[in-house]
């Protein structure tokens, strides 16, 4: 999850007025990560919330009286430079609590070896672009994880995603009986096909849409494909 949340940091350093990011958007998206547990990002949120979360997004520009857009975003650009160092004080937070998780990043392999021998709880890790197809993962927790992984088939029975970072995931034909996905930021994950008796799907968030629950899922979610 580091990861994702470095690169809006990084992309939140640039300057507003070169309009390359839409900064209120990605101010957004930190704030929504923070609410989620993400303490490390406080600083940023509390900048946030100090007189900036009324401003127009870039995108939306078209929309509003160009000097009065103008007039309106000046103070924020002009707190930019404060932005700034508060972004880099979090990002080299976030790294220096990366470099001392031994778990963050595992290859499939490694994880792989971990749930042969009965780990059955995995926190803070990353598992990025691996196949896990066909493979019993039942009873497995993650926590605090970013994960894309390609599921299908694979048995998930009984497996918990908690404040988690789901991205193009694909869980078709999965067998997710009894499992949880509580309290997770999903995109492009795939569900068509997959077993979803006694399966939970609470307060989870989409983009920008949050609160997505059981009847989101069983409504259009699980259809995807």
């Amino acid at each position: 999850m580091n990861q994702e949340i470095i690169k809006i940091l990084e992309n939140l350093k640039e300057k507003p007025f070169t309009e390359k990011v839409d900064h209120i958007l990605l101010l957004e998206k930190v704030y929504s990560e923070y609410l989620n547990g993400m303490k490390e990002l406080e600083p940023i949120a509390h900048f946030y919330l100090n007189g900036f979360d009324d401003l127009p997004a870039i995108k939306e520009r078209d929309l509003w009286n160009k000097s009065k857009f103008s007039e309106i975003r000046k103070d924020f650009v002009k707190a930019h430079s404060e932005l700034v160092g508060i972004v880099e004080s979090t990002i080299r937070k976030l790294k220096s609590n990366e470099s001392n998780s031994f778990d963050y990043q595992l290859s499939k392999e490694a994880f792989l070896e971990l749930v042969k021998s009965r780990k059955a709880i995995f926190e803070g890790i990353d598992l990025e672009n691996i196949d896990l197809r066909n493979e019993d993962l039942s009873g497995i927790t993650f926590k605090d994880c970013f994960i894309s992984a390609d599921f299908r088939n694979s048995d998930l029975s009984n497996t918990k995603f908690l404040k988690s970072n789901i991205k193009t995931c694909d869980f078709r034909n999965a067998d997710l009986t009894n499992g949880l996905m509580e309290n997770v930021s999903f995109e492009s994950t795939k569900f068509k096909g997959a077993k979803t008796d006694g399966f939970i799907f609470n307060d989870n968030y989409c983009y920008s849409a949050e609160g997505i629950g059981q009847t989101e899922f069983h409504d259009w979610i699980i259809e995807t494909e």
